[in-house]
């Protein structure tokens, strides 16, 4: 039986020795239709102790646990590979039978039965948050997440980058219609920014990121998939992390807002009013310009009570 697997959607595909090529095309040994994968896109060099990607030229590139690549790359167990709007998982059978007592510790998603590794918080495969029977989040196969004292992994502290590369392709699919797709891409890293920010941790650990695109970004990210999916969990999203971070919203956030209250029938107050409570508080630094943003604001809430 052959030692690497490739889990994609539901399915483990076994790969034997030699190349496993990836693309659009059906010559490729996983195809894929999408219309952000080229017709050969990369390929994975399979050898007896290990698996290498290699981007082959494609128009999207290749990214490896949300960073992209410019090089043939080793992968590890439970590496993610994202190719076009998929995200591929490698599966070493030999870590799996030593008990993932090294580097590998996992989630099994109790909804779809995916395999996750432990830095994820919600299933690649389904979106739901991992949970243990007991309703604790996982980090691994016996611990919690503590927000006060976890260690963030490498999937957080790359979490501007991360975001940065899988930006460009999740735009493409939210310009052609397949938000889901987008949203299946953005979650882990906008989940991600929402936690730091409630644990007042800084949204990004590189002194190299700019924290006010990467808050601008994630955003206008989290209201195009509001408007696009018609889930309100979204317009949610996008009052926490103003009231986490305290900022003041920028008046084309607000006026976004207000249509996405009015078109999803949004009624749910609470997150909206926790927001204002922060904005209130702060309202004596304001200027004239700031003040008028409040009474939009305070407009939103009477729209939002009204339904």
């Amino acid at each position: 039986m052959p030692r690497f697997r490739l889990r994609y959607q539901s399915t483990n595909l076994e790969m034997p020795l030699g190349e496993f090529a990836i693309g659009r095309s059906s010559s490729c040994n996983l195809a894929l239709a999408d219309g952000l994968v080229s017709r050969k896109h990369a390929v994975l060099h399979i050898g007896p102790d290990a698996v290498v990607v290699e981007d082959l030229g494609s128009r999207n590139g290749v990214a490896v646990n949300g960073i992209r690549i410019n090089s043939p790359r080793r992968l590890a167990h439970m590496d993610r590979v994202y190719i076009g709007s998929q995200e591929l998982v490698l599966i070493d059978a030999a870590k799996l039978r030593e008990g993932l007592k090294e580097t590998a510790d996992y989630v099994v998603c109790g909804t779809c039965g995916a395999i996750n590794g432990s830095a994820k918080r919600r299933c690649g495969e389904c979106g739901r948050r991992l949970t243990s029977a007991a309703g604790e989040t996982l980090v691994g196969t016996n611990s919690r997440v503590d927000s006060s004292s976890h260690a963030w992994g490498a999937e957080d502290t790359r979490t501007a980058r991360a975001l940065d590369v899988i930006a460009g392709i999740a735009s493409k699919a939210i310009a052609m219609g397949r938000f889901e797709e987008a949203e299946r891409m953005l979650m882990p890293h906008l989940d991600n920014i929402l936690e730091r920010a409630l644990a007042h941790q800084p949204l990004s650990d590189s002194e190299k990121d700019d924290p006010d695109v990467l808050f601008a970004g994630a955003s206008s990210y989290a209201l195009q998939l509001a408007q696009g999916l018609k889930d309100t969990n979204w317009i949610d999203w996008v009052f926490r992390i103003h009231t986490a971070t305290g900022r003041l919203m920028e008046a084309e956030t607000i006026e976004a807002l207000h249509n996405l209250v009015r078109n999803n029938n949004y009624s749910r107050p609470q997150f909206l009013r926790a927001y204002l409570r922060v904005v209130h508080n702060r309202s004596s630094d304001y200027g004239a310009s700031e003040r008028f943003l409040m009474r939009r604001l305070e407009g939103l809430e009477q729209v939002v009570t009204a339904y």
